[in-house]
């Protein structure tokens, strides 16, 4: 009988710990899942305020002047030409000035009088490609290029990694 007893025991005790492993399971199975949830939301809110935040730049753009191109390129016509239209794949000639952070009070990082290149060849930053489209001879247009249509995020050439670039540019020649 103590036998017996003792077996009894042993078997509740092997029970007992089969469900209290079963419930540190379901316990840890819940807490991956709410921490899953979590990510999963956080994701959301990033992705959520990056369209928010897009959203505001289109709008502001708009308020001033400013059209959106692809790629998030902004275009804004100081002067239109009379002359030719720039053709895709045709060499065209530009002065031009690159600003950081603004048109107006940005330093200067670069700039150039007489520059020559193959519009729609890759041979410039993707935002002049889309930026110069439809522009004429004699005009002048301000560009607010992003890093994703300009020199990625991760390059600096003088504005700070990933900054948004600020060209004024006037086509001499198409």
């Amino acid at each position: 009988s103590n036998q017996i007893d003792r077996l009894k025991d042993k078997k509740q005790k092997q029970k007992e710990a089969r469900k209290r492993k079963k419930a540190a399971r379901l316990e840890a199975e819940e807490a991956l899942k709410q921490q899953r949830k979590a990510e999963d939301d956080a994701r959301k809110a990033r992705a959520k305020s990056e369209q928010e935040k897009k959203r505001n730049i289109r709008d502001n753009a708009k308020a001033s002047g400013f059209k959106v191109l692809a790629k998030g390129v902004r275009s804004q016509d100081l002067i239109v030409g009379k002359g030719k239209m720039v053709e895709d794949r045709k060499k065209v000639r530009v002065s031009y000035v690159l600003r950081s952070k603004s048109h107006t009070t940005g330093k200067i990082i670069d700039s150039s009088h007489n520059f020559g290149f193959r519009l729609g060849r890759g041979e410039v930053i993707r935002g002049w490609d889309i930026g110069l489209e439809g522009m004429r001879v004699g005009g002048t247009r301000r560009l607010v290029v992003p890093p994703e249509a300009g020199y990625g995020r991760s390059k600096d050439v003088g504005a700070g990694k990933g900054a948004e670039l600020f060209f004024q540019i006037e086509l001499l020649s198409a």
